[in-house]
């Protein structure tokens, strides 16, 4: 949201979506990591940074990992300057500066953009806005199933309202990806889905907290009508379900 669309929600984590298989990463992501760190941040000038994973946890849980539908891991990076007293807690794995990095499996991308990243010499992928848009739709219908709240979700596609126009090419690509996205996770998504009250109540839970990301927090009524009115507006009688 910060890189490529210039929100102003920076969140204190990272989140991936990997093409490759549990199996081809889980065992020398850690590995892999500690190796190529200390070489980057030697190379983007921060001489005196210091990181190194502090764990990897497999969700939603270790057992058979492997053989869930949407394993995802979690991988949480300590960082100490060195010559510090931080540099032996980063040692013991108790690192006070940490960042969680949370790398799903499985998830389909439809459509995803460059980004370059200046001072770095490197491109990332990303979502296009268009499969931005659908995942958090689909995260919204989903907070009923997984027991989970999306507020984030909500101020994100109000957000991206106010930057953008819609039109009808862009709403038929958003419903086309929306139906993909909720038909691999066993979700119908139907025209009037967002009036579950459960799905308005799990998104406006601890929506107050994001004033801690953004500051000046917008109304939860107003951005929630903003994101129902998008979702409504989709082509829904265009698009045939297979």
């Amino acid at each position: 949201m910060a890189l490529a669309f210039k929100s102003n929600r920076v969140t204190g984590d990272v989140d991936f979506t990997s093409m490759a298989e549990p199996a081809d990463l889980t065992e020398k992501i850690t590995t892999e990591l500690n190796e190529l760190m200390p070489q980057t941040a030697i190379k983007l000038g921060y001489l005196d940074l210091i990181c190194q994973v502090q764990s990897v946890k497999k969700m939603p849980r270790a057992e058979n990992f492997e053989d869930h539908d949407f394993p995802a891991l979690r991988v949480r990076i300590g960082s100490a300057k060195r010559g510090t007293g931080e540099e032996g807690r980063l040692a013991d794995g108790n690192a006070s500066r940490v960042l969680d990095v949370e790398i799903s499996f499985r998830d389909q991308v439809y459509a995803f953009q460059e980004l370059n990243l200046h001072g770095a010499g490197v491109a990332v992928r990303a979502f296009t806005i268009h499969e931005l848009v659908a995942e958090k739709f689909r995260a919204l219908l989903q907070q009923t199933i997984r027991k989970r709240n999306r507020r984030q979700d909500v101020y994100d596609i109000a957000f991206l309202i106010g930057e953008h126009d819609f039109g009808d090419a862009d709403k038929t690509a958003i419903l086309i990806t929306l139906i993909e996205k909720c038909r691999s996770r066993g979700i119908e998504a139907k025209p009037d889905s967002m009036d579950d009250p459960e799905i308005k109540q799990r998104a406006q839970a601890d929506w107050e907290t994001l004033a801690l990301e953004i500051g000046d927090l917008p109304p939860f009524e107003e951005r929630f009508a903003l994101m129902c009115d998008l979702y409504v507006s989709l082509p829904w009688g265009s698009i045939k379900k297979a």
